[in-house]
């Protein structure tokens, strides 16, 4: 077919390995799969983020932490600490997942969801 834009189904391992990647929010559910998938393909996978928030969590369960090359506890709303981590990776590629993602409590914790979401990735830039 000409033109065909259908997705590929599966990345290209071979792109990924020996890449260093930083995953921001990687104690999350998707943080957490992506991580085990890269680091599957051979990325060396640092992973910044808070504890997770569910017990159990994904990322104890599937022992995420245990697969990556560093896992990071901490606050990407802590500028001079983010900025350090992320020296110390040197990534190749960033995945910016940390956020807070839930609209209810977004709407109770408006300032704290704008200072996660939006000062957090300025912190990270």
């Amino acid at each position: 077919m000409i033109g065909d834009r259908s997705p590929r189904l599966s990345p290209n391992p071979e792109y990924w390995r020996g890449k260093h990647v930083l995953v921001t929010g990687h104690t999350g559910f998707k943080g957490s799969w992506l991580s085990l998938w890269l680091s599957r393909f051979g990325a060396e996978v640092t992973g910044v983020s808070l504890a997770p928030h569910t017990d159990p969590s994904l990322f104890e369960s599937a022992r995420v932490g245990d697969a990556i090359a560093a896992s990071q506890i901490a606050d990407i709303q802590e500028p001079e600490l983010l900025a350090a981590l992320v020296s110390q990776a040197a990534p190749d590629v960033v995945f910016h997942m940390a956020a807070q993602p839930l609209v209810r409590y977004s709407y109770r914790e408006p300032l704290e969801t704008f200072a996660v979401n939006v000062q957090g990735t300025a912190h990270l830039l």
